[in-house]
């Protein structure tokens, strides 16, 4: 997720000490973000990137320097038990699709996104390498497939997501010291502007029920339906994206490495 949501009037939702929390923003858990959107096929245009450097999690990091995504309510969450212990990397496309720009070599094709995807990540953890830290992939947070949820495209989202994971796990494997990551993914929302949003849930939900490292979030069942969208009814409101990010970071915490006293 690129993160389409904007935090003017967020204030009036959290309050002020709280918001001036978020435009402080959480310096002890980093990220190193890209975000993208998808014009036409093999169209994309780069939007909002930290330019390869880890920075503090904080608002403006979505697809402008006026929204933002999951990482402030991953940010909070993890600055509590895990500061300076856990970072993120965010590589997001808006707009694109599981089918056109991110299925993997096993779904028999090696699209733009997957591609670029790869490369960042392994470009970041050599510059965390190169900084002297050790390291090491825990978990994959997903939360996408809007625009596969229409007809023609949803029918193939179950083995697409499979082959994803499979792939991704794989060519990361050292990264990850040996083991397969977490594929944390969650639900899309019920707005009508995804007519086979249904379709797209169920095939994750198949998918998370093969693995206990498959971890499928039931977003709806949290109450992030369509009501906690923007006006766009496509994208979830300032609070609402939030708690997305609080509901990622929890569930992300059982796979992380146990802290040290």
């Amino acid at each position: 997720m690129v993160g389409c949501s904007t935090y003017s009037g967020l204030a009036d939702s959290v309050g002020s000490a709280k918001y001036d929390e978020y435009v402080s923003g959480y310096k002890g858990i980093k990220i190193a973000y890209d975000c993208w959107t998808r014009n036409g096929d093999e169209d994309y245009q780069r939007q909002n990137t930290s330019n390869g450097k880890f920075v503090a999690s904080v608002l403006g990091e979505g697809n402008s320097d006026l929204t933002f995504g999951m990482e402030i309510g991953m940010g909070e969450t993890f600055s509590a038990t895990r500061n300076n212990k856990v970072v993120l990397i965010k590589y997001a496309c808006g707009a694109s699709s599981l089918l056109m720009d991110w299925a993997s070599p096993s779904a028999g094709k090696m699209t733009t996104m997957y591609q670029n995807f790869l490369a960042y990540v392994k470009a970041e953890m050599k510059v965390l390498s190169d900084s002297g830290y050790a390291p090491t992939i825990k978990a994959m947070c997903w939360m996408q497939g809007e625009a596969d949820a229409f007809t023609g495209y949803c029918e193939e989202y179950y083995s697409n997501l499979h082959y994803l994971a499979k792939d991704l796990r794989k060519e990361l494997l050292s990264y990850s010291g040996n083991q397969e990551f977490a594929f944390i993914d969650g639900g899309i929302s019920d707005s009508t502007s995804w007519p086979q949003y249904q379709t797209v849930n169920s095939a994750k939900q198949q998918f998370a029920s093969e693995a206990d490292n498959n971890i499928y979030i039931d977003t709806i069942a949290a109450g992030l339906t369509k009501d906690t969208l923007q006006s766009d009814n496509a994208h979830y409101k300032g609070v609402s994206m939030i708690k997305l990010g609080k509901l990622f970071a929890t569930t992300v915490e059982p796979f992380l490495t146990s802290l040290k006293s």
